[in-house]
This record gives structure tokens, C-alpha cells and sequence, in this order.
């Protein structure tokens, strides 16, 4: 089998053993606003490769890696996934906090609630200008009790943040993604809601 990140030939799936033993694990983190976010992996050498994969390639079985990973950290509420775009999905085949938030939800034996609704298009902000605001998400129906919010890589928080305010503050739990890159703690005191 070829290697997803480095592409050399090993025996087993998705990863050689070199580069399961380059995976670093994310510490959990502070978002602006003191929303507490659980990651699988940091956003660095083979999980960078990965994500990049899963999002443009539809390689959803990272998702299976990072949501066995995350599953034992998170308790079991409702999943909503922060929806890609839809001329984004179309382009590329793939919801990646979808799949990732069914994983989990698999895992946990929670629902995934698709709550919001994505804007039609939306500019690209991975590996791009992060100074711009992140809007065009729209409520279906407000949930019931506390959520997760699902993402499937996390850079500033802005997107996730945006879901959040969505949802509502008091609704939400903690946020869980693929990848964080390492430094978006705010240095903020852990809310507890």
C-alpha cells in the first residue's frame, strides 16, 4: 500500500509506521471567547498532508484516524458539523466536518444535527487572508440542549467561532476538530457553561 503522506510503500493503511510516529497529538486550546477546542492531531507534517488530502481529495479515512483518536475525549452531545459551502462541496465531492462529525457520532452514539446552513459560496480563507470576517452561516432550528461543534481544521477559530455565535454561546459545549495549528489558545480563562 502507498504511504497517504509520504507515498512510499508499506504494509498496513493509511500510514506508514514513520509517519504515524510523525502524528502529533493537539493539546486542547482556548478559542477567543474561552470556548474550549479538542483536537485530534496538530496542523503539521503528516496530518497536515492528511487533512489537505481528506478536504480536496475526499481521503475520508482520515476521519476514521482522527475521530478514534477524539471519540475517548469528548462527551456524548449532538454533533452539528460547521457545513462547507456549497459550490466547495460540489467541487469537492466532500463535506469534511460532515464525515468527520459522523465518525464521531459513530463512536459515541450521539446524533449529528445538521443545524446550519452553509452561504451558497464563500472565499477561501485555508492557507489565505485570515483578517477577513467569517459570516453566511444561518440557523435551521435552534437544538434542544448543549451541542459540539465540529470542524475539520482549525486555524484562527474565526470559522468556528461563527458557528458558535450561530448556534448560540449558551448552547454550545466545546468545539472539535481534525487538526489545530498549534498557538490558537487566547490565553483566556475556560468558560464553563
Amino acid at each position: 500500500m502507498l504511504c497517504q503522506a509520504c507515498h512510499r510503500f508499506h504494509r498496513g493503511h493509511l500510514l506508514c509506521a514513520e509517519c504515524r510516529q510523525r502524528l502529533r497529538p493537539a493539546a486542547d486550546r482556548l478559542l477567543p471567547g474561552g470556548f474550549r477546542l479538542l483536537a485530534a492531531f496538530e496542523h503539521s507534517g503528516p496530518a497536515k498532508t492528511l487533512i489537505h488530502h481528506f478536504k480536496y481529495r475526499g481521503l475520508t479515512e482520515y476521519a476514521d484516524l482522527a475521530a478514534s483518536m477524539l471519540a475517548k475525549r469528548l462527551p456524548p452531545l449532538p454533533l452539528v458539523p460547521v457545513p462547507r459551502a456549497l459550490t466547495r462541496r460540489v467541487r469537492y465531492g466532500v463535506d469534511p466536518a460532515r464525515v468527520l462529525a459522523d465518525r464521531l457520532a459513530h463512536y459515541l452514539g450521539v446524533p449529528v444535527l445538521p443545524l446550519l446552513q452553509p452561504p451558497l459560496h464563500k472565499q477561501r480563507r485555508a492557507g489565505g487572508d485570515h483578517s477577513r470576517a467569517v459570516t453566511g452561516f444561518r440557523l435551521r432550528q435552534v437544538p434542544k440542549g448543549p451541542v459540539l461543534v465540529v470542524d475539520d481544521v482549525v486555524t484562527t477559530g474565526a470559522t468556528l467561532l461563527s458557528a458558535i455565535t450561530s448556534i448560540g454561546e449558551s448552547r454550545v459545549r466545546a468545539a472539535v476538530a481534525a487538526n489545530a495549528v498549534p498557538g490558537v489558545s487566547s490565553g483566556v480563562s475556560w468558560k464553563h457553561h
